[in-house]
């Protein structure tokens, strides 16, 4: 917990998306901010977002895809995203590997990649992800990406004793959309 009065602590799921019939503006001078003048009126508020070994720990895969969803509606077009998660994720899921985690990122919820897909230390995994500037995302259309049934359903990629965690992330249409 912070003790400076300008650094607000929250849930990132109790923040309203921008657009969202919640919209909100900041108030950066006042020292009894509360949720509600946090965000801007319309506009997403952030040129970037760092999630470092903080997906992982959210406890189910609906929240986990909400939460990057979330990510990227809280992104301006052009905005980045730093995800860090545990290489374990990727490599010992029967659910889940690099492979289809960025899948679901690009055709899923719309993120470009900006990384050549293989920064990685012995036990993290890295992506640079970026918010496009392009398809509609300034008016906050996102229509222009079609809907993918299958992110929103748990899929086993890998069976056996090496895969012996449990991490996905599963994908619903209207965390997706922003509705």
């Amino acid at each position: 917990r912070s003790t400076n009065p300008r650094i607000h602590q929250m849930d990132f799921f109790d923040l309203p998306l921008p657009n969202s019939k919640q919209s909100l503006e900041i108030d950066t001078f006042s020292t009894s901010t509360t949720k509600s003048s946090l965000l801007s009126k319309s506009k997403p508020p952030y040129d970037c977002i760092v999630n470092s070994m903080v997906i992982n720990c959210v406890t189910t895969p609906s929240k986990r895809g909400r939460m990057l969803s979330m990510c990227y509606h809280q992104l301006r077009p052009g905005g980045v995203l730093f995800l860090i998660l545990p290489k374990l994720c990727l490599t010992q899921s029967k659910h889940m590997s690099r492979k289809y985690l960025e899948e679901i990122l690009r055709e899923g919820i719309g993120f470009e990649i900006l990384n050549d897909g293989k920064r990685e230390s012995p036990k993290l995994a890295f992506f640079v992800l970026r918010r496009p500037l392009d398809g509609g995302d300034d008016s906050g259309d996102v229509s222009v990406r079609r809907w993918n049934d299958k992110f929103s359903k748990t899929q086993v990629l890998y069976h056996g004793k090496k895969f012996r965690n449990t991490f996905t992330v599963t994908l619903d249409e209207n965390d997706v959309i922003g509705n």
